[in-house]
């Protein structure tokens, strides 16, 4: 018996593309217009219809995916950005506050006024207003005390009071009869979280 041959027949063969998935077109133009949420839901969708019902329309829908994912990189950055400049003083040529606004202690820099300062209370905001107006007083120095474990509010107290006496001093500025020397220094929470920063003013005098 001569052998048998195997049966000759022409493999499965996928006939042509059916077409454009509607949602790659749906998911590209939902990306442009940023509504990621959808344009990735969608993309996804069609990425998966595309391939079991061998449609074109897969650039697309990466496309629309890939839209989406910048729009959120760029509102991210955005977020960031904004956080980073929030209540940022409008500074003149000079770098002189020119409009009030509301500000860290920690955000004080040499030659900025404040409208008021109180004692014996913890400051965790001030309002930065134009030297050039009234004011409750002008910084002329900022400094870090010495790093290490929180010494103690007495000794945080001292040191602060010594470097803005000895700053003062080093200005060669003559302290009018109307005015005195203000600090401002860290508390032990700020501290363990790693503020060492101190700040000097000269204020009018009560």
């Amino acid at each position: 018996m001569p052998p048998m041959s195997p049966i000759q027949g022409n493999p499965y063969q996928q006939g042509p593309p059916q077409g454009t998935n509607g949602l790659a077109i749906a998911s590209l133009i939902l990306g442009i217009l940023s509504m990621v949420l959808f344009s990735v839901i969608l993309g996804v969708i069609a990425l998966r219809q595309i391939k079991q019902r061998n449609q074109n329309g897969r650039g697309l829908a990466i496309a629309g995916i890939a839209i989406s994912g910048l729009w959120v990189l760029l509102i991210g950055v955005g977020i960031v950005v904004a956080l980073a400049t929030a209540d940022e003083p409008d500074r003149d040529a000079s770098g002189q506050v020119t409009t009030p606004t509301n500000v860290k202690p920690t955000d004080l820099k040499v030659g900025d006024c404040v409208e008021s300062l109180q004692e014996d209370k913890s400051v965790t905001g001030l309002k930065l207003v134009p030297c050039s107006g009234p004011n409750g007083g002008e910084v002329y120095a900022v400094f870090e005390l010495p790093a290490g474990t929180w010494p103690g509010l007495t000794a945080v107290q001292t040191a602060a009071e010594t470097g803005c006496s000895d700053r003062w001093d080093a200005l060669k500025r003559t302290q009018e009869k109307d005015s005195d020397i203000f600090y401002l220094h860290p508390i032990e929470s700020g501290w363990r979280l790693g503020d060492r920063g101190t700040t000097c003013l000269v204020v009018p005098a009560k």
